[in-house]
């Protein structure tokens, strides 16, 4: 199983370098530090954290003074709390006037998908966006390449938490110790997956997480590493064991 939005899926250009460039426009400089754990922190925040829940239900989904609030406290952790009100709606501003991202897929992603197939993998994706995914992984030329898609939406369940990824194991009809997730965002797709007994992989090309210890890939294609070098068995060999009864 892969999470979309910043794994399968990405925002060109993406939401936080654009953010860190008006700053700099602005006259703000934040230290490679502060940079790097401000990255982290909207990981974090992203993974329907309890400042993501609190912004939400004061102010509501998708609203203008949600997407303030939200880069008021991004500001905080990169060092310009005292600056974050005025500084923030400017930025908001900007991002309105200014941030037209197109969708990019990765150039390594379909093969990856191929090789599994390949191999006996059934394949699915499971965001936490709220609409059903089918129209968009059509779009991205992802759809042929995968056995069904869950949204949180669809599930009634947000990564971290367990009934999504539950939920998803019931599709796949496939027993969580059977099964992968690859996802970007450590607090959501790692921690949530690990919780629900899945074996998770992390999409980490920027080494933002040293601390994970599961698997870690700086690109799709590297998944194929972690498969050749024995950490996860492919469906294939799984199967062969038991008809021999070793496994």
């Amino acid at each position: 199983m892969f999470d979309l939005d910043g794994t399968l899926r990405h925002n060109q250009p993406n939401g936080y370098e654009t953010l860190i460039e008006f700053l700099a426009e602005l006259g703000h400089a934040p230290s490679a530090e502060q940079v790097r754990a401000g990255h982290r922190w909207t990981h974090y925040y992203w993974s329907i954290s309890p400042e993501m829940k609190a912004d939400l239900a004061e102010l509501g989904a998708e609203t203008a003074a949600f997407w303030v609030r939200q880069v008021e406290r991004q500001l905080g952790v990169l060092g310009l709390g005292e600056d974050a009100p005025p500084l923030a709606v400017t930025l908001a501003g900007l991002f309105e006037e200014r941030y037209r991202p197109e969708h990019h897929v990765p150039a390594d992603a379909a093969p990856t998908l191929r090789r599994l197939r390949r191999l006996g993998y059934t394949l699915g994706l499971v965001s936490n966006r709220t609409e059903p995914l089918d129209p968009l992984a059509e779009e991205l030329g992802l759809a042929e390449h995968l056995d069904f898609t869950l949204s949180a939406g669809q599930a009634g369940s947000w990564k971290p938490d367990a009934g999504i990824f539950w939920r998803a194991l019931e599709m796949a009809a496939s027993q969580p110790e059977a099964t992968v997730y690859v996802g970007d965002n450590y607090y959501a797709d790692v921690e949530g997956a690990s919780g629900a007994g899945l074996q998770p992989v992390l999409f980490d090309p920027l080494g933002l997480f040293p601390e994970a210890v599961c698997p870690v890939i700086t690109t799709l294609g590297g998944l194929g590493e972690v498969l050749d070098g024995g950490k996860i068995e492919p469906p294939s060999t799984q199967r062969t064991r038991r008809r021999r009864g070793r496994g």
